[in-house]
């Protein structure tokens, strides 16, 4: 067991899958051969958890039977101890303030990492870097090289040590687009950030998005780290999903 408290935010209505005639979540939905679920959870490094929290809506469990579905999902590669699942009575205003319900249940000193439930990605080195206390400084975000323009991703720039100088939502600082993946050493530092960034109303584009909380971190000393992907894969959107499909060979989503 680990040491990385994992918390994967899934809380989100995703409307323009509803609008595009799908009545199931999201990441229910099957592509090249897994959930969007699977393919996502799946990308990280499980092997370092101490515990594992997908915090999604109370109606998903009710209409969709969640806690039914994480079991048979789940069961192949995690013990039934190794995961919580966290229910909200509404959806957030992004995914900082989803996390933010599980504070209570992660000890301050312990290691927090946030991730979704609609990017797939494969990294080499993320699991040795977060193993590392040396190499992931304090915190790791996971990165992949962007060609040419693409304002809607997160984005962070580097210094000339190496080390992250600057993150953005939606603003494109650099090459460096982020995978959604963020870490950090210490929990209490996004939990108290992302806390403080809600209670005086400092969203970015109306959410409260986890990118922009690095940049308080930074100006106070704080040190972190990319690591970039190999391959990077979106499934935000009916059409990522679709031109991911398509490339496996299948059919519409499922």
């Amino acid at each position: 067991m680990g040491d990385i408290y994992y918390a994967i935010a899934m809380a989100g209505l995703g409307r323009r899958f509803t609008e595009a005639g799908f009545s199931r979540p999201k990441y229910m939905l099957e592509a090249a051969g897994r959930t969007l679920f699977e393919h996502s959870v799946l990308s990280l490094p499980l092997e370092l958890s101490a515990k594992i929290f997908f915090i999604a809506l109370k109606e998903h469990e009710k209409e969709f039977g969640l806690r039914r579905f994480l079991e048979k999902k789940l069961a192949p590669v995690l013990s039934p101890k190794a995961w919580e699942l966290a229910l909200l009575d509404a959806p957030t205003r992004g995914q900082a303030e989803t996390v933010l319900a599980i504070r209570a249940l992660v000890p301050p000193g312990g290691g927090l990492a946030i991730y979704n439930i609609d990017t797939c990605f494969s990294s080499p080195t993320l699991a040795a870097r977060l193993a590392d206390p040396a190499a992931r400084r304090d915190g790791v975000i996971g990165a992949f090289k962007l060609g040419g323009r693409d304002p809607k991703w997160s984005f962070a720039r580097l210094d000339a040590g190496g080390a992250v100088a600057e993150t953005a939502e939606k603003v494109q600082l650099s090459d460096n687009a982020l995978t959604g993946f963020y870490h950090f050493s210490r929990a209490a530092d996004f939990f108290e950030t992302a806390a403080q960034a809600v209670r005086g109303g400092e969203a970015t584009l109306g959410e409260y998005y986890v990118a922009p909380l690095y940049n308080k971190l930074i100006a106070s000393g704080r040190r972190f780290v990319l690591d970039t992907a190999g391959t990077l894969v979106p499934l935000g959107t009916p059409e990522d999903v679709a031109a991911f499909t398509a490339r496996s060979g299948e059919g519409r989503p499922r």
